[in-house]
């Protein structure tokens, strides 16, 4: 099954190491810009909750921007969020087809050596086979 922490394996993988510490860095300043334009931001962690909805897109809206400048900044985060999520995303996804894959072929390699050396197969191995073969069939 899928783990959380084959994330970072992929990150790491697809190359997406200094592109994710560019989002945080760049969710972060977004984060203490938004602090520091929004009057009703009464600390930090009100920013990075904020930030966090605008990139998530959850928005509750107990938290929101009434300035220009804070409209501006989630704007631009936003932005910047839905093209870093969307590569982290089709990463994680072609990696998991590449697993499959690489599975089907492996099994369809094993398929052929078993077709190979038929004769050399015991009973036990060879219903075995026709189990396989059935199960494809289908």
């Amino acid at each position: 099954m899928f783990k959380l922490r084959m994330i970072g394996k992929i990150v790491k993988t697809a190359g997406l190491a200094h592109t994710s510490a560019v989002f945080l860095i760049v969710f972060f300043v977004c984060s203490l810009l938004v602090r520091l334009v929004e009057p009703g931001m009464n600390h930090p962690g009100d920013a990075l909750w904020f930030c966090f909805q605008a990139v998530t897109t959850i928005g509750f809206g107990d938290i929101v921007a009434v300035t220009a400048a804070g409209r501006i900044i989630t704007v631009v985060l936003c932005l910047i969020s839905i093209f870093f999520l969307a590569v982290l995303t089709g990463s994680v996804v072609s990696y998991c087809q590449e697993v499959m894959r690489a599975r089907n072929n492996e099994s369809i390699a094993q398929f052929i050596v078993q077709l190979e050396n038929l004769p050399k197969l015991s009973s036990a191995e060879l219903a075995e086979l026709s189990e396989k073969v059935k199960r494809y069939h289908r």
